[in-house]
């Protein structure tokens, strides 16, 4: 269930960290109590009891400590991110407020997740869902990234501006090969939509409004360079040929968000 965010018109997500530590447990296939039982032999006198894991679950207790939600994570074999906020809606904001209006893969990116959730000896179900969102995301805002370093380097092509500085490793993109990343970079954003969708992500309209507008700004661009003549003729075929499904992409694109 979701909400919208008064501060920035974008959802922010209700679940909480009861709703969360279920959703983990259930896919680890196991009860509240063989969860208590595991932590009892893990941690002791320290671990979490049956009747505080029920508590949490059901939001009767909501004042959890770190130590108590590493606790959780480890016995669930997951990230404790995974129940600071919620990594199964990346778009939407979190619903701690210590992240402030962070999104949840803008969170994400603050604790390095791509090396919390490295591939040590295997994953399970749930990491591995986890894991598969985060790539997701992460291909998705590198799309974005590029789009928008490459319609700036056609930009300034048009207005007869040198793109960088001759020391910038960026200087030898011009335009001819930002044509080819920023339809490739459009085409990245879509699949990534797609997948995301496909797997239960909830994709904002806003995320969809934006490729919309972003394709149409992409059509404008390609008619002004054809007219400004900054594009080569060979060039002007190859890049008719990817738009038209004849031809690819280069297989190596010089650059992304990292």
């Amino acid at each position: 269930m979701t909400v919208i965010d008064d501060r920035t018109g974008l959802q922010a997500d209700t679940s909480t960290f009861g709703t969360r530590m279920k959703r983990y447990r259930t896919m680890a296939k196991l009860s509240i109590a063989k969860l208590a039982d595991y932590l009892k032999q893990e941690y002791g006198e320290l671990a979490l009891s049956e009747n505080v894991l029920t508590n949490i679950e059901l939001g009767r207790k909501t004042d959890i400590s770190m130590d108590a939600t590493i606790q959780i994570a480890h016995a669930l074999h997951i990230t404790p991110l995974a129940l600071m906020c919620d990594l199964e809606e990346p778009f939407l904001l979190s619903d701690n407020p210590i992240f402030g209006t962070r999104t949840k893969y803008g969170i994400c990116n603050i604790f390095l997740s791509e090396m919390i959730v490295s591939d040590r000896g295997g994953l399970n179900e749930a990491m591995t869902r986890i894991k598969s969102i985060l790539d997701e995301s992460k291909r998705y805002w590198d799309g974005v990234a590029n789009y928008h370093l490459h319609t700036d380097v056609l930009r300034r092509a048009l207005r007869d501006e040198t793109p960088y500085s001759p020391d910038d490793p960026l200087y030898s993109l011009g335009p001819n090969l930002s044509f080819y990343y920023l339809l490739q970079s459009l085409d990245d954003i879509e699949k990534s939509m797609t997948v995301m969708e496909t797997i239960g992500i909830t994709i904002p309209d806003s995320e969809k409004q934006n490729l919309k507008t972003a394709r149409a700004s992409f059509k404008s661009l390609h008619e002004m360079c054809i007219a400004k003549g900054i594009l080569s003729a060979d060039e002007l075929q190859k890049i008719h040929d990817v738009m038209n499904g004849d031809n690819q992409l280069p297989v190596e694109r010089p650059l992304t968000s990292d």
